[in-house]
């Protein structure tokens, strides 16, 4: 695909344009990323010290579960959830706390990657988080979208979970509502 020419700019848009940006100065650069780790306090980092290198969430095997196709709609709820929390959630109403990326994982590195970052979360105070499964390339069933759909409900700190809406990934993605943790 051909990328039409941008027109060039007349003297006078470049005159507006230097007017525009004196007094400005660039900003400085420093090639590294924020690692998330740094933006723990210090009692969350002895807390994550501490943390075994296994998962702490297991997650039982169980193949003989209720499948779902991949532009299926997912939602669960424990019970004593308020209706209107739920429906803010399904609305993507709230503010996500954090993503976790699990598309094109292995199921194995899916549970540890899900396993990690549950915990993070509790040790953060973390509540609404948005899980990107995929929709699954398998010609029988989403076999990620599946598996989460499972993990999650056997995770007590998952109180609420649902297909995200549209500009959040639809059917390939969850909201997930945590359990909030006592400080």
């Amino acid at each position: 695909m051909i990328k039409p020419k941008k027109p060039a700019l007349t003297p006078e848009d470049l005159l507006i344009l230097d007017k525009a940006m004196r007094g400005v100065k660039p900003l400085r650069h420093t090639k590294t990323a924020l690692s998330p780790k740094t933006l723990l306090t210090p009692a969350q980092k002895i807390k994550i010290a501490k943390i075994p290198d296994e998962p702490v969430f297991e997650f039982s095997h169980d193949e003989h579960l209720p499948t779902v196709t991949s532009d299926e709609m997912l939602e669960f709820a424990r019970s004593g959830i308020q209706h209107k929390k739920l429906r803010k959630l399904r609305r993507g109403q709230y503010n996500m706390d954090a993503t976790l990326d699990l598309h094109g994982k292995t199921v194995v590195k899916a549970r540890e990657s899900l396993s990690q970052f549950l915990l993070e979360c509790k040790l953060r105070g973390l509540r609404y988080v948005l899980i990107i499964h995929g929709k699954g390339r398998s010609i029988h069933q989403p076999i990620l979208k599946n598996k989460l759909n499972h993990w999650l409900r056997q995770t007590e700190q998952v109180l609420a979970f649902c297909s995200a809406a549209p500009k959040d990934g639809k059917s390939g993605a969850v909201y997930v509502l945590l359990r909030r943790t006592s400080r």
